[in-house]
């Protein structure tokens, strides 16, 4: 229902201000995936949970298909993969949030970062997931602070170090509040 909603908000939206088509997918793409993490969202974000995945996927795909804006294409991609990711494709997620992190999208290399933290449909790496996740917190993702904070109290981690995982949740306070 709510997807019903802002289906019929963005058709009007896009009739009384001449959008085209093509803008229209980009538009769902981001009313329907937008990450709460990413400091260049278009639109509010969109808990995991409240994804609806086949029109997600559907409307990132179409709104990358019909762009060559690389920081939108990011952008889209890290959508993307919050659609597979929640209709359980975890395996073309991942690859999506690589193709985000590749166009240089902050929050792309949040979500890859993230990935490596869990081991995600990837072998867990937190040397990766520190780096992914600096570049992250360097481009203004206040959230890989938070992840760094994960990583770094982790006592099973090889990178565990209290000091530095009670900086980087200081960090992050700063910046969200």
């Amino acid at each position: 229902m709510q997807y019903i909603i802002l289906l019929i908000g963005l058709m009007a939206a896009s009739t009384s201000a001449g959008i085209e088509a093509s803008q229209l997918q980009a538009m769902r793409c981001d009313a329907l995936g937008a990450l709460a993490a990413d400091p260049m969202r278009q639109s509010e974000p969109v808990t995991f949970a409240e994804i609806e995945p086949v029109a997600l996927t559907q409307a990132c795909s179409a709104a990358i298909a019909e762009t060559d804006n690389a920081f939108a294409l990011g952008r889209y991609y890290l959508q993307l993969g919050r659609g597979q990711l929640r209709s359980g494709d975890a395996a073309d997620a991942i690859i999506a949030f690589q193709r985000s992190a590749e166009l240089d999208y902050p929050a792309g290399y949040f979500a890859l970062g993230v990935a490596y933290l869990w081991g995600d449909d990837v072998q867990q790496d937190d040397v990766k997931a520190e780096f992914l996740l600096t570049l992250a917190l360097k481009k203004n993702v206040a959230w890989a602070a938070k992840a760094l904070s994960m990583l770094y109290s982790n006592k099973a981690s090889s990178l565990y170090d209290p000091e530095r995982a009670e900086k980087y949740l200081m960090l992050f306070e700063e910046r969200m509040f």
